[in-house]
């Protein structure tokens, strides 16, 4: 029994170390950017193919940092986000295929140093602090279809006289296929406010992402996140 209490004790102990110098938990955010209504350039006359307009996307995911460092703070957050939009395709006989609502979406990494700008607490009770920061971030995302893409879905009848019977679950299973995501990386900037009450834990704060080839159209993108975990 000895031995189970001072084990008890050890984890205790231990679990309130770990969170006296990190915290870990929940976020959510919303990406705010723009991708208007786009018609990839097709070789073949008579062809089109149109990816349509989305705005924003909506994130899930979850936060580590240690703050045990003097003067800046580490920080790691992944969240998946994404949105959803119209794929329309017509071939050259002016058939068309089945409208595919296809779901944009990301997988995002964000590595983090950020630093307390101001900071007040009430002793052993709660605390509070406005932060910034930046740092390197890696994204996997899905494409949009292009004249290449269904080229090669089409097969021996090309692209001119594409059976589009199948063609929009054809192109939804290689699009959602994890070999054709898109990779890129970039910087990103942030600041906001922290604060907690006791082991609760919980961010408000705003970031600019600078990153080509993941936005379609843009060079970035700002987004709102919100945490909620523990830490002390």
């Amino acid at each position: 029994m000895k031995k189970i209490i001072q084990s008890f004790l050890s984890i205790f102990i231990l679990s309130s170390q770990i969170f006296a110098i990190a915290g870990l938990g929940l976020q959510v955010g919303q990406s705010t950017f723009s991708v208007k209504e786009s018609s990839p350039t097709i070789s073949v006359p008579g062809v089109q193919l149109i990816n349509g307009a989305f705005d924003n996307a909506y994130s899930v995911g979850g936060y580590f940092y240690i703050d045990a460092i003097p003067v800046v703070d580490l920080e790691v957050d992944f969240n998946i986000q994404g949105n959803k939009y119209d794929i329309n395709f017509e071939n050259a006989l002016g058939v068309k295929m089945a409208p595919l609502n296809f779901a944009w979406g990301s997988t995002d990494v964000y590595f983090t140093v950020r630093k307390k700008i101001i900071g007040i607490g009430i002793p052993f009770l709660a605390k509070a602090k406005l932060f910034a920061g930046g740092g390197y971030n890696t994204h996997m995302s899905t494409p949009l279809a292009n004249e290449t893409m269904l080229t090669n879905l089409c097969g021996d009848s090309g692209i001119a006289n594409c059976d589009v019977t199948s063609l929009d679950k054809t192109l939804e299973t290689y699009m959602t296929n994890k070999d054709n995501y898109l990779s890129s990386s970039g910087f990103h900037i942030q600041g906001g406010l922290q604060f907690k009450l006791l082991m609760l834990d919980s961010f408000l704060f705003y970031r600019h992402v600078i990153v080509d080839d993941l936005i379609p159209g843009a060079k970035g993108f700002s987004s709102l996140n919100l945490r909620l975990g523990m830490g002390f």
